[in-house]
């Protein structure tokens, strides 16, 4: 056995080099052959390594080098770049087999991560090896593995952990089966379970993030509990494929009523498409109403021309909300505004658009809530409507501005069982005549002719016009506007040009004049109110009754003000002077976004003695805090006289507490209404949060879920 320890006392430093009998060993590629001892080969343009030690033993008929105290192994790449530093008290190296072995603690460090082992083994000449009981740190996470095995691509963790928390003991922490970690491609982690210190809380089977450029998947669990469903965990997954495409995957679990599915996607192409698709689908255990589903989305898209000589523009856009009944959203997707949903729709159309005219051709389906309460039913449709319209013109050199718009469809209905082929022109004539600075006056004509083609039920066309006009004068100042105007309408016979003498309303469908009145003097006030009286002569005929309070229309009034960024007043009301008030509107919000209070009152004249008071709030101590609190409660109040109510009742109340802590967030919600007793809290960690503000989702609430929360990845 040589020592080279004596060897190194001779050196210059006291640190052993065993550059002093190989200046730098060198270690080829894994497909090149092995130097013989003390073989001197030139480094320039080689893979190679450097070894350094305080102390070190060389066995040349095993070719072992055994190095002891401040031991370190340097990987070069061909270029000179140092590529990997492992520092160990004690490593073996083995050149004939092309391993170091690490019988003790060691750190490898590179340019992406750190790691720690207890022990472990490296095989350089192909790059890979394994490590026992490993500490990965990279980026922001820390990895663990009970053994992790790796090689020039990834890594695989065993009876692995993850998490973003760099305390010990971590916060949360996710403990999984099997890890795989490429660097800078992705992390990817079966059978997980998320501890919340030492409790196990949830489990969820994959777990997926890119480790690159761009988006990573965004993980969000909701446990809860609710009368219906019972315990439930609802967890979401969202990824960004590309900067215009991103995907959401909705995997939950109901105790009662079994495993839900959904998905949500995004598209967008700026001045070209926007599109959403987001479907769910369960089939309920032990419910009579099996699969239960819901379908919403739509999409805008702009076609390119269709030749040079053609300046038009084209495009299509749809629109689509279906489920399989009203009651669907109320029991699994209770944020949606259409949580008692009375309809469903879907419609389609194309759009030619020039510098004169628009062109529209579409199809569109309605369906109603059936009396049941459990259903939908068709109550109209219409395929296919034709609409065309056309921009203000002028005809030769008269001093008037023309502009037609006309629709024709094939619709059915409510109450037909067939359907009607119909439609409908109007041509209007216009001119605007300036009597002063301020004072305009708009007056029109327009001829308007409906058409009913014959159909099996209906044998004979109908065709039935009407005429009339309408005048409006406009007072305009600084701070507002007074408009007066005069509306009539006359209709024909069908198949004549005569008035409808016949007709109890004598052929006369609209003869009023209105007044609305608008003041704004500061950007942060504004009073408009408005009314119209009926003038037709017929008034009496068709309603049985006349007066002068029951011609007057309901006066509509709104009042906005805002005297600062923290408090704004509204209040909306409509007046009915044959019949007393029919709505009263009020709501006052104090705060910004976070510390505010908001008090509303409405009061409808379907139920006069019931007044719905709607109170929400939101409070966190101070701006650095890490939690907040809002709350929502919703009363309905029965009135027996002044300031006496013989009814009070809470339709709803709820709660929620924001929570942050180092390395997640939280949200946990109670909320209670008839027939819900909900409670669920959300788990988000800091891995998830988004590094900039994504145009892609702005534009996705902006365009289909503009009700959505920030935050919120379903309703």
């Amino acid at each position: 056995m040589q020592n080279v320890k004596r060897m190194t006392r001779r050196s210059a430093s006291p640190v052993f080099h065993f550059s002093f009998f190989i200046f730098h060993f060198l270690l080829l590629s894994c497909f090149s052959a092995p130097a013989r001892a003390y073989d001197l080969p030139s480094s320039t343009g080689a893979h190679h390594m450097n070894f350094s030690a305080d102390d070190g033993q060389f066995n040349e008929y095993t070719r072992i080098i055994n190095l002891k105290g401040n031991a370190h192994l340097k990987e070069f790449s061909s270029a000179g770049k140092l590529l990997k530093v492992i520092r160990a008290m004690e490593i073996s190296v083995n050149m004939a087999s092309r391993t170091a072995v690490f019988p003790g603690d060691f750190v490898i460090d590179d340019d992406s991560s750190t790691i720690y082992g207890k022990s472990g083994m490296f095989d350089y000449g192909s790059d890979s090896g394994f490590i026992t009981d490993g500490r990965q740190a990279y980026k922001n996470f820390i990895f663990r593995g009970r053994r992790i095995e790796f090689n020039n691509r990834r890594y695989l963790y065993k009876k692995a952990s993850l998490t973003s928390c760099d305390e010990e003991p971590a916060h949360y922490r996710i403990r999984a089966s099997r890890l795989y970690m490429a660097p800078n491609r992705y992390f990817l982690a079966f059978n997980n379970v998320f501890f919340l210190g030492p409790i196990p809380l949830l489990y969820f089977p994959v777990l997926y993030r890119p480790l690159g450029e761009g988006t990573p998947v965004t993980s969000s669990f909701h446990p809860g509990y609710d009368g219906r469903n019972g315990f439930y965990i609802k967890s979401n997954f969202v990824y960004k494929f590309t900067p215009n495409v991103r995907g959401k995957l909705f995997l939950d679990y109901f105790e009662k009523k079994g495993f839900g599915t959904g998905a949500e996607v995004d598209y967008r192409k700026p001045e070209k498409n926007i599109s959403n698709l987001s479907v769910y689908r369960i089939r309920e255990t032990g419910a009579l109403r099996g699969d239960r589903w819901g379908v919403n989305g739509g999409y805008w898209h702009s076609f390119n021309r269709f030749s040079e000589s053609d300046p038009a523009r084209y495009y299509s856009q749809s629109f689509f909300r279906l489920l399989s009944d009203p009651q669907f959203n109320n029991d699994f997707f209770r944020n949606n505004p259409f949580a008692i949903s009375p309809d469903e729709q879907a419609s389609i159309a194309f759009t030619r658009q020039s510098n004169y005219t628009t062109t529209r051709l579409s199809i569109s389906e309605h369906y109603a809530q059936s009396p049941d309460l459990k259903s939908f039913h068709k109550d109209r449709e219409s395929a296919p409507r034709l609409d065309f319209n056309t921009v203000p013109f002028k005809l030769g050199r008269l001093p008037v501005l023309n502009s037609f718009s006309g629709y024709f469809e094939s619709a059915k209905e409510p109450g037909l069982a067939y359907y009607q082929r119909k439609g409908a022109g109007t041509w209007t004539m216009s001119k605007s005549v300036p009597f002063s600075k301020n004072v305009i006056l708009s007056p029109s004509i327009f001829y308007n002719q409906s058409v009913f083609i014959a159909t099996s039920a209906v044998n004979d066309d109908h065709f039935i016009g009407r005429y009339g006009s309408n005048v409006n004068m406009r007072y305009d100042r600084f701070w507002g506007a007074l408009d007066l105007g005069y509306s009539y309408q006359r209709r024909l016979e069908v198949n004549r040009l005569n008035p409808d003498l016949k007709a109890p309303d004598k052929g006369e469908e609209a003869s009023s004049v209105s007044s609305s009145l608008f003041i704004m003097p500061r950007s942060n006030f504004y009073i408009k109110t408005q009314t119209s009286y009926d003038m037709r002569d017929s008034f009496k005929a068709i309603y049985g009754f006349d007066s002068f309070s029951q011609r007057m229309s309901p006066l509509t009034s709104e009042l906005y003000y805002s005297p600062s960024k923290s408090l704004e007043v509204f209040f909306a009301d409509s007046y009915q002077f044959a019949r007393g008030n029919q709505s009263c509107v009020a709501q006052v919000n104090v705060g910004d976004l976070i510390n505010y209070t908001r008090s509303g009152i409405a009061n409808y004249n379907s139920e006069p003695n019931v007044y719905v008071f709607n109170q929400g709030f939101g409070f966190r101590p101070r701006a650095s805090s890490s939690w907040r609190i809002e709350g929502a409660m919703r009363v309905k109040a029965v009135a027996a006289g002044f300031m006496k109510f013989s009814e009070l009742t809470f339709f709803e109340k709820s709660v929620i507490l924001y929570k942050d802590f180092h390395d997640f967030k939280t949200m946990w919600t109670v909320r209670l209404r008839p027939g819900v007793r909900d409670f669920h809290f959300l788990i988000n960690f800091r891995m998830n949060a988004p590094a900039v503000k994504d145009d892609l989702d702005e534009d996705s609430k902006k365009f289909w879920h503009p009700w959505r929360k920030e935050g919120e990845a379903r309703d």
